[in-house]
Formats: structure tokens, sequence, C-alpha cells
């Protein structure tokens, strides 16, 4: 099952195991009995502890009548529970600390450890103190037959809920009910349905679960009971998401989320449902934008319960739309947060091992002492020689991986230098290739021409392009990558140099995809220059017609596509210069191999009659 759907059941059977019904068919005129003050404040906070909290402000503001007659202890006591139940979390606990039990009956004081136990559940695990503390009082309870023995039995269902005991928690929840006062209640039995829609909901059993959906939503509609009746709208949105029915679970879940939303009452789980139906429904905007406001409203609320489930779902729709940049990035931060409350987890874990061991260990040696108490001095020296043994084996093997260890790093340290090495010895055959010795001479000679032929304008321009060309060949020298803007910039200077050299015999296009970002993707410096000049000098050698040399850049699906083509000699120039050619591949494929390790980067060239062809294919890399 997916974890956002755990997490749906998860987060409403927790709502759902505590709540005790606060429709009830009760006047909010209470008046107390002076008389039996502890009995009626224990039926007083049953009944108001999940009241709506307009419902709670209403009865605070009426507090003064409803405990007329009473002293002013008395009245302290239902002013400073009702304090606590209107309390935000971050205050909660000091407002249940001024509820005075000093002289009151025991029913007061496990009220107010139930709700210290209530406030202090997570939403992802329960560690073993809780849940032992939690039985201890089931067993009080139970003895002294308390009205809070159900509110205990419905407290375990969620731990061992959350714990994801199914089973236990399906006893307990039961227990609940049965020890229920006021079972026959309609909003008991409503609860009672929407948690056996929940547990079919955990077996995937479509079917009980459109059984019992069906049942809680007419006894929502017989008690108009509308915050009700659109839990069980989000219910059939559930059923038709999981019937693979996206556009009536989208109807519902809106339709669910819109009356929260009237009515001041949005949670996490309203913003996750929706998101997952818009997102089965694939409205991967309306997913994305609900998640948003999800992650915004828990922050607002600091409720954090369902925030990797919300990263979770705007990775799935970003993955939707084709943008698996996004996708990753909050894919990313899911798992971290899933494995921020995993630790949490193995935390209590480790501690319920502990606790068992030494409880185990403990029992081990009380009936050792009882029943073998002439073999102490044997057990000593077996646990000597056991803690001697275990002492050397784990030397043994810190020993052993401390070496295995050490010889990996010193491995790997080898390989980087050897990597390093042969990309230092590259980056030098590379720059001898960069630029011809003969191409320097040539322009400096050039140059003196121009300068001899009083060609001002001319030479001026012509210093001013091989000035550029060098400064930027020697900066761009330390750097790994550069923008395809700069590479091209170099070529054109590059070529616009040769061009005067050898009076315009050819001419040149540059064409770029309009997918490629000029300033932000990224290329090796100087790597088509080499190519370039073997265009020029060998394949425009001896020709009688205007030499063409045509450039062109394309993004592929997850690579960059260059080609080169010239109209040249082809295969003659190949024949004659076949060094030449093959050291520039092959220096091209180094490079490209230690840049690129483990990808499909290649060189390929082809020459033909009236012509060469060179096609690189590089990964597509960006500055961010």
């Amino acid at each position: 099952m997916p974890d956002c759907l755990k997490f749906r059941i998860l987060s409403i059977v927790s709502a759902l195991l505590f709540i005790v019904s606060c429709n009830k068919k009760t006047k909010e005129q209470v008046t107390v009995s002076a008389s039996n003050t502890d009995k009626n404040f224990i039926s007083f906070a049953i009944k108001t502890d999940v009241a709506p909290r307009q419902k709670k402000e209403k009865l605070f503001k009426n507090l003064d009548s409803i405990t007329n007659g009473l002293g002013a202890k008395d009245k302290a006591l239902y002013h400073s529970y009702m304090k606590y139940v209107l309390s935000k979390k971050d205050s909660s606990d000091y407002y249940l600390n001024k509820v005075d039990t000093v002289g009151r009956s025991q029913d007061i004081r496990d009220l107010v450890d139930l709700c210290s136990f209530k406030d202090g559940f997570k939403s992802d695990a329960i560690g073993p103190k809780i849940t032992e503390a939690i039985f201890r009082k089931i067993n009080s309870e139970e003895k002294r037959k308390s009205p809070l023995l159900f509110k205990y039995y419905d407290l375990m269902a969620q731990a061992f809920y959350i714990n994801k005991n199914m089973a236990k928690s399906t006893e307990f929840f039961k227990l609940s009910f049965e020890n229920n006062p006021e079972k026959n209640m309609a909003s008991e039995k409503l609860k009672y349905y929407e948690v056996l829609f929940l547990y079919a909901m955990e077996s995937s059993d479509i079917k009980e679960m459109e059984v019992n959906q069906k049942i809680a939503e007419d006894i929502a509609r017989m008690n108009k009971n509308e915050y009700e009746l659109s839990r069980t709208m989000d219910y059939k949105a559930i059923i038709y998401g999981l019937k693979k029915m996206p556009d009536s679970g989208v109807y519902y879940s809106k339709k669910s989320f819109d009356y929260l939303e009237s009515i001041d009452r949005l949670n996490p789980v309203a913003f996750i449902n929706l998101a997952i139906n818009y997102k089965g429904n694939k409205e991967f905007d309306n997913a994305i934008k609900y998640s948003d406001e999800g992650i915004k409203w828990s922050v607002k609320n600091k409720d954090s319960s369902g925030m990797a489930e919300f990263y979770a779902v705007l990775s799935d729709a970003y993955k939707g739309k084709g943008d698996y940049k996004s996708s990753l990035k909050y894919i990313d931060t899911y798992y971290k947060l899933k494995l921020k409350n995993i630790n949490d987890i193995q935390r209590d874990k480790v501690y319920e091992i502990e606790q068992k061991f030494k409880s185990e260990n403990k029992d081990l040696t009380i009936n050792s002492l009882k029943t073998k108490n002439k073999l102490n001095n044997r057990i000593i020296l077996q646990q000597k020689w056991l803690m001697f043994i275990l002492g050397a084996t784990f030397l043994l093997v810190g020993f052993v991986l401390y070496n295995f260890l050490k010889r990996k790093n010193l491995q790997s340290r080898t390989e980087r230098l050897l990597v390093e090495n042969d990309k230092l010895k590259l980056e030098q055959k590379t720059f001898q290739l960069k630029i011809s010795p003969h191409f320097i001479f040539n322009t400096v000679s050039n140059l003196q021409g121009l300068i001899s032929e009083k060609e001002t304008t001319k030479s001026i321009s012509y210093l001013t392009k091989f000035a550029r060309l060098m400064r930027n060949i020697l900066e761009y020298e330390k750097e790994d990558f550069i923008s395809i803007e700069d590479e091209i910039r170099l070529l054109e200077d590059y070529m616009q140099l040769q061009q005067m050299r050898f009076k315009t015999s050819f001419e040149y296009s540059i064409t770029v995809d309009n997918n490629i970002e000029l300033y932000l993707q990224l290329i090796p410096p100087m790597l088509l220059q080499p190519f370039v000049e073997n265009s020029i000098i060998h394949g425009f050698g001896n020709i009688d017609y205007i030499g063409k040399i045509n450039i062109i850049f394309e993004n592929k699906t997850d690579y960059m596509e260059i080609i080169i083509e010239d109209n040249g000699r082809g295969k003659a120039a190949q024949y004659t210069d076949v060094n030449k050619q093959s050291l520039s591949t092959s220096i091209t494929e180094q490079r490209l191999n230690v840049l690129f390790p483990k990808t499909n980067s290649f060189v390929k060239t082809s020459a033909i009659d009236n012509g060469f062809r060179v096609e690189i294919n590089i990964p597509i890399l960006t500055e961010d």
C-alpha cells in the first residue's frame, strides 16, 4: 500500500479513536450538583472532550452559570480544565499541570493522566514505556470499574494502530465500544462504522469498505451531521480512488475539503487526500497547488504530521508533468523526512529491546541463584571466558576491518591520482593541439603584411581578434567547462582570423537549437577547434571553390549533439592527412572519457567524396 494512503488511514483512525461524540443530546447549560462535584466533573469532561472548538468556547463563556453554587476550589477545577482543552499544543502541558488534583477522586487523577498520554502520542510510533503505562492504567480501571475505562481502551487501540498491530487495535477498539455507556447513541455508532471502514481499507477490502461507508453516511444524513457527512464523502473519494475512478474521487474529496474549509477545520489529511485524488486524475497542477497549500498550512499551524507525504505527492505530480528535476528534488526531501521518522522509531525499538534484555537477564539471574547456587563460580568463570573471547573476537574483527578500510582507501586514492595524472597529460596534449604553431606564425606574418601595406583598419581588426583569441584561450585553459556562448565566440574569432589569412576562401555558419540556453549550458573549452582546423587546413586545401563549414548544436532527450560538416576534399583529405585526423579524434575521445566517465559520450567521424562530418555527443550540463 502506498505511503500516502497509509498516512491517510493512520491519521483518520488516530483522530477517530479519540472521538467521543460532541453531538450528544444534552443541554448546553449544565447545572452542577455541589454534593457530587467530582462525578459531575468527569461527566462534563467526557462530553466536552472532543466537542468542536466553537462549542468549547461557548461552554467556557457560560462556565460561571454551569458551576453556579460551587466553591472557589471546585470552580477552579472546571476553569483550569477548560483552559487546557482550549489551549494550543505548545501550551497544553502548562494548563494541564494547573489542574489541581490534590484531595480529588481517583477519576479526576485518571482523567489528567489520560490527557497526558494523549498529548504525548506521536503519529509514527508509540514506545514501550507509554504502552506499558497505559496497560497498568487499564488494569486499575478494570478493577474499580472506572467510568473512564472505555477511554483507556480507546487510547490503547490507537497505540496499537500507530504501531501497526491491527489485530490488537481491533480488539481494544471493540472493547472500548462495548464498554461505552452511550454505545447506542447515533454518534458512537457512526464512529464505530467509520473505524471499521478504515480497518477494511487497511486490508484493501473494497466491498467491506463500501458497506461501512454507506452505513456511516446514512447515520450522518439521518442526524444532519454535516461535519461527519463531509468525512464520509472523503471515504467515498478513497473508494473511487481504489476502484480506479479518479474523476469521482476528485469530486467527493473536493466536496469534503470545501466544507472543512468553510468551517475552518482543515487539516493535513484534507489537503493530502485532495492532492492525491487530483494526481490520480492527472490534474497535476491542482495536485501541486494543494500540496503547496498543505505545506504552508502545516508550517503555519506547526503540524508536521503529513509533511513527508506532501513532498511525495509533489514529486509524483512533477514527474507526471515531465519535470523530472523538480520531481527528484521533492522525492529527496520526502526520503529525508521519512529517514528522520525511521530514526525516531528505531530509538524506541532499541529501548524496547534493551528493556526486554534487562528484564530477561534479571529473571535468569534470580532463577540461577535459586536453583544453581553451587555453580556460581563456574558460571562466573564461563562469563569471564566468554567476555575474553568476545573481546578477542571484537579486536580481531576490528583489526581486519581497519586493514580492509585502509587498503580500500589507499586503492581509492591511487585510482584518483592515476585519473588526475591522465587528465593532466591529456590537457597538455589538448593544449598542444588547440592552436597550431604554424597558425600563430602565419597569423603574425599576415599581420606584418597588413602593416607593411598600410592597411591600418584591417591590421587593427586583425590584431584585436588575434589578441582576444589568445587571451580567451589562456583564460579558458584553466576551466574544465565554459558556456556554449564562450565556445562559439572562440570558434568565430578563430575562423574569422583564418578567413583573413586565406582571403575568405571559406564560409561558416553556426546553428543553435532553441532548447539550448547559450549562457547556462556548458561544454569543454576548445572541444571543436581541432576539427574546425582540420576542415580549414586539410579539407579546403587545393580546392577551386568556396569552402563551407556548418556547425550545429542540438539538445536531444538526455544529451547534446554537435555536428561539424564541411564540403572539403573529404576522403582525399583523410587519406592525405590521416595522422592529423586520427590524432584529433583520439585526444578528444580521451578528453570525454576523463570528463564524462561511464556515459554515452563519443566522437564519430565520417568522410565522403565531397566533405567531412564529425558528430560529438556529450551530456547536457548547466551551471545550476
